[in-house]
């Protein structure tokens, strides 16, 4: 499969990569996150180029994750605030964290955890079933086609 076809696959996980399956998309959007909404401070935070990240910045609006918010008038400078398309990839990016926290090489103890607000302990995301509310593994799970 190309990559220019991934966006008309007939796979949600390939459409999706169509989106983010880029290394400063998913830097970007970590940012978002953290509280970062404008072009400079993603720059200073990922040292990355700034036509590089015009470029990841724009595929996001236009893609509606982010939406751009006007600042500055002359010359006119935008905040990028994530849209609900956006703020939908919570779960993911908190899955990928721990994952990337738990999974992969490097010094879990120094990582950046979460904190849940409303009860105050260290976030450990899970993946639910939403209809009887237990965990979900792999084991336990077969992909079906849409009746």
């Amino acid at each position: 499969m190309r990559w220019s076809e991934l966006e008309s696959a007939d796979c949600p996980i390939a459409r999706a990569l169509s989106i983010l399956g880029d290394r400063w998309t998913l830097m970007i959007l970590r940012d978002c996150f953290f509280g970062v909404h404008r072009f400079e401070a993603f720059q200073a935070n990922l040292g990355i180029s700034r036509t590089i990240l015009r470029d990841r910045l724009a595929h996001l609006v236009q893609a509606g994750i982010l939406v751009q918010r006007p600042y500055q008038d002359r010359p006119v400078r935008y905040d990028y605030v994530l849209s609900a398309k956006g703020k939908a990839l919570n779960g993911v990016m908190l899955m990928l964290g721990e994952w990337g926290r738990t999974a992969v090489d490097g010094q879990p103890e120094t990582q950046i955890r979460h904190r849940h607000q409303t009860c105050g302990h260290v976030l450990t995301p899970y993946v639910a079933c939403a209809a009887c509310g237990e965990e979900v593994v792999a084991k336990d799970v077969r992909a079906v086609r849409a009746a």
